[in-house]
């Protein structure tokens, strides 16, 4: 198995961690938000207007007259820009607009925060990988570990397979910032925790066979390199 596959598997498996931890805070918020709108909101033409360009930018996110539009239009209508603030962030960032993206995207993680703190900080880490600032990611990635505390993954609780995506991740990101004693101990702990053979070790490890790769396997590869 090419390593390079299954880490291209692995990136792919956080950026849906983050679009979900940000659509999650979207549907938590948005709906509430325009309860009453129309009662006490801008009228109907501003509302309808604001529609109008967002759909007309998300057909074309690339064109900058069409984002500024939007914006501008947005300015007049909050409770619709809150509505839609998931879908502007990860469209941000899947036109480069990265620190537009982390701003706008903060707004629903911060809402969530009380709700769902675990989902919440991976999805923020997700967003400093994006910018690039892997050593502050591996930083708080270690400390949600900490936080959350092996028993999450032993005893099955809510976010046990978040504990081990986010030990993955410190085996990802330690491997980006070329610190090999601790990459290989990441490694060495996600391996043990796949050994225990529980419904959630089964089920991170049916996650990858569906692609056709072998976690397991990789950790080999990963493990002999190092």
């Amino acid at each position: 198995m090419e390593i390079s596959t299954v880490s291209a598997f692995i990136q792919n498996l956080s950026e849906k961690k983050k679009q979900f931890a940000i659509g999650a805070a979207s549907m938590l918020a948005g709906s509430a938000i325009l309860i009453g709108y129309f009662q006490s909101g801008p009228n109907a033409l501003s509302y309808a207007k604001a529609e109008t360009a967002f759909a007309a930018w998300e057909a074309s996110p690339l064109d900058e007259a069409l984002y500024q539009s939007m914006k501008e239009a947005m300015k007049g209508v909050p409770a619709l820009e809150k509505k839609y603030e998931a879908t502007i962030a990860q469209t941000l960032l899947n036109t480069d607009k990265i620190d537009e993206a982390v701003a706008m995207a903060g707004r629903p993680l911060d809402r969530l925060q009380g709700e769902a703190p675990f989902h919440t900080a991976y999805a923020k880490t997700s967003l400093l990988i994006e910018q690039g600032s892997f050593q502050q990611a591996l930083e708080d990635a270690v400390a949600l570990k900490e936080q959350m505390g092996p028993s999450y993954f032993s005893e099955n609780k809510g976010g046990a397979v978040l504990y081990a995506y986010n030990l993955l991740r410190i085996a990802c990101l330690q491997q980006e910032l070329k610190n090999r004693p601790g990459e290989k101990a990441a490694w060495e702990e996600l391996e043990s925790l796949l050994q225990t053979k529980t419904p959630m070790a089964s089920a991170l490890l049916v996650n990858f066979s569906e692609k056709q790769l072998d976690l397991t396997q990789y950790i080999a590869e990963r493990k002999k390199v190092l």
